[in-house]
């Protein structure tokens, strides 16, 4: 229903603006016309398909008028030619269903073309996303070069599947290893130290944290931790007394190494600017190391107490 209305809504600025006067199609001239858009639409799915950005900038048309919008956001003919190649080179392959697809003659030479879509994105660094409610509007003009899109808009709501990248870990039970007291010496008679029992009750584990200097409680607070199933990562809310709360994305990428991020970095995890790893010794030791754009900045060492 949604779609019938936004092809309505469409519609009238190129009915009330045109000025061309021609006959109207027939039935059989329309269906030859909607076939032949149809392939043209068709060939700009499969080149998402197969992220082949010059397959799919050669099915637009080169002119200043072509205008392209995506979740609100337009951009020019140069701007979407410079913008699909990059793109296109974090991709493995997209998958797009059409759900069901309409279209309209505005005139004889131009075709609207609105379909109703999903599209499940495979990333080269593993990641897996899901495109859900799309919407794709695409006028078509009729060239010498055959049919190409001269305008497209498109909108969407991107959610994370499973990230590829815990390589099917069990994330769940690799968890367990924080059970126990942790201390680090954070510097010069300073420590921190960390408490759970690496169990989740209702899809929650907690923390205890806890700085001390000279073995004197300077501050402590709580860490709240949930499982995100669709991501396959931790997401921990972590709130010192009389600051603010802190949110990270964190998930094991071996049996005894973690990463994490902040949340804001959860789906582009290889691109922020800040991270950290936490690895697991087998004699009751953890090396947490942090990092600025992949350079080490600071590492601390944990022990078990016990």
């Amino acid at each position: 229903m949604k779609t019938k209305w936004l092809l309505f809504l469409l519609l009238i600025p190129f009915f009330a603006c045109t000025t061309q006067s021609t006959s109207p199609l027939s039935k059989a001239e329309k269906d030859k016309i909607q076939g032949e858009v149809k392939a043209a639409a068709n060939e700009i799915r499969k080149a998402c398909d197969e992220v082949n950005a010059d397959a799919l900038t050669g099915a637009i048309l080169d002119s200043p008028d072509f205008l392209y919008m995506a979740n609100g956001n337009s951009v020019s003919h140069k701007e979407f030619v410079e913008i699909v190649k990059p793109m296109f080179a974090e991709m493995k392959s997209q998958k797009i269903t059409i759900l069901d697809e309409q279209f309209a003659f505005p005139d004889n030479t131009s075709v609207l073309y609105v379909a109703n879509y999903t599209d499940t994105v495979c990333y080269k660094d593993g990641r897996v996303t899901l495109d859900e409610s799309g919407i794709w509007t695409m006028l078509f003009k009729n060239t010498d070069k055959g049919w190409k899109m001269a305008y497209g808009s498109e909108t969407f709501i991107t959610r994370p599947l499973l990230d590829k990248s815990t390589g099917g870990l069990n994330q769940m039970e690799l968890v367990k290893q924080f059970a126990g007291t942790w201390k680090g010496e954070m510097g010069k008679d300073t420590s921190f130290a960390w408490s759970s029992n690496g169990v989740f009750k209702d899809n929650v584990l907690l923390f205890d944290l806890k700085m001390m200097v000279k073995g004197k409680l300077i501050s402590e607070g709580k860490s709240t931790v949930v499982y995100d199933k669709r991501s396959g990562k931790f997401i921990e809310t972590e709130q010192i007394k009389g600051t603010d709360p802190v949110v990270y994305a964190w998930w094991f990428t071996a049996n005894n190494m973690i990463n994490s991020v902040m949340i804001h970095d959860i789906a582009n995890p290889e691109k922020a600017v800040m991270n950290a790893t936490l690895e697991f010794g087998k004699d009751g030791t953890a090396k947490q190391v942090f990092y600025k754009r992949d350079k080490e900045v600071w590492s601390v060492k944990y022990n078990l107490q016990k």
